[in-house]
């Protein structure tokens, strides 16, 4: 079997989840690197042994090497299609971060073309290679707790309240579009869709906490243009209603996950800070407290899995059964479109 020789653009704060994974994968290299930023590229180079001569400033360069053989896209959102449309083109397969654009429209094209030259890809929705996530994907497709009835989940952060922290990107309009409801929301989004089927239509309240930032590299202050929290309900196809909470305001959390799904047989939660374990009732209608406790479990072993090693899987055509793939991501990215669409006209949007 012959490494796949990757070369991933944007030597930023996502790749250092990517590299090292990437690194420690068996079947892959990292080949090749991109980033507008010298100084962060020459240390990602130096840190993985990529030589000079594939270390790029345009990604066009990088892509079009013929020695790289995929592409992993770690860089602001409103470079996500442009990249991987070029990927496409190129006949490159490609792994994106999330989410997959700016827009629904954007993302749909990528995927028809896509499918069209039947190119291989994979979205970084990485919470799904969570074991608790899998193995409760596990017990709702063998009918564990029945129909879906109710989901509540949450994403915390205080990311928002960081000492000095400028207008990055993801505080601008044109580069994020969306602020917490897709850099945070569309994980438990995802997650959500994962196990209860698709999102039908959404309610959403958007807002921001801290309203101005100081321009990176200047004094200047300017404007935040993104959602630093995002409440929503959503209804799913199946039947199932959700309510969501996601937000980078809120003191004392640094990275809170946690998913609750009810049906009409049982139920589970998980907090993805324990990603190892479960609490679940899956014993039916029963008399007395039984129906009043969950038991903890730890989920077992077949379980794990690391996210960049199942996109080098499927590359080797071993592709993992919960991979998030770009019809996921493209049906996301209608569902965040529609929660901006929902906070601005203050009323049910319907998908």
């Amino acid at each position: 079997m012959n490494d796949i020789r990757v070369g991933l653009i944007g030597c930023g704060g996502i790749s250092g989840a990517h590299l090292p994974q990437l690194r420690d994968a068996e079947g892959c290299k990292i080949h090749a690197l991109c980033d507008i930023n010298k100084d962060r590229l020459s240390a990602a180079g130096d840190r993985y042994g990529v030589p000079a001569e594939r270390r790029f400033t345009d990604y066009h360069d990088l892509i079009s090497h013929p020695e790289v053989d995929a592409v992993d896209i770690c860089t602001p959102n409103f470079l996500h299609v442009p990249m991987a449309t070029a990927a496409v083109e190129a006949g490159k397969p490609f792994c994106c971060e999330k989410p997959l654009g700016v827009s629904y429209d954007e993302t749909l094209k990528l995927k028809e073309l896509a499918d069209a030259k039947g190119i291989k890809s994979m979205v970084c929705f990485s919470y799904r290679f969570k074991p608790a996530v899998r193995y409760a994907k596990y017990l709702v497709d063998r009918g564990e707790i029945g129909n879906v009835i109710s989901i509540y989940a949450q994403y915390f952060k205080s990311s928002a309240f960081m000492k000095d922290r400028p207008l990055d990107w993801r505080f601008v309009g044109h580069d994020a579009r969306y602020g917490v409801s897709g850099d945070l929301g569309v994980h438990i989004l995802d997650l959500a869709s994962f196990l209860a089927g698709d999102v039908t239509a959404v309610t959403a309240d958007l807002g921001i906490a801290v309203k101005e930032r100081r321009r990176i590299g200047s004094d200047e202050i300017a404007p935040v243009e993104t959602d630093d929290f995002c409440h929503f309900l959503a209804k799913f196809s199946g039947g199932a209603s959700a309510t969501f909470s996601i937000t980078r305001a809120a003191f004392g959390n640094s990275n809170q996950i946690r998913v609750e799904i009810y049906g009409d047989k049982g139920g589970f939660r998980f907090d993805l800070n324990h990603d190892d374990r479960l609490e679940y009732y899956t014993g039916g209608i029963k008399a007395g407290n039984a129906i009043e406790k969950m038991e903890t479990v730890e989920v077992p072993a077949e379980f794990r899995a690391v996210q960049m090693q199942c996109f080098i899987d499927l590359l080797h055509g071993k592709p993992d059964r919960y991979i998030p793939t770009l019809e996921d991501g493209v049906k996301l990215q209608r569902v965040l479109d529609a929660i901006l669409e929902s906070d601005e006209k203050r009323q049910w949007i319907n998908i």
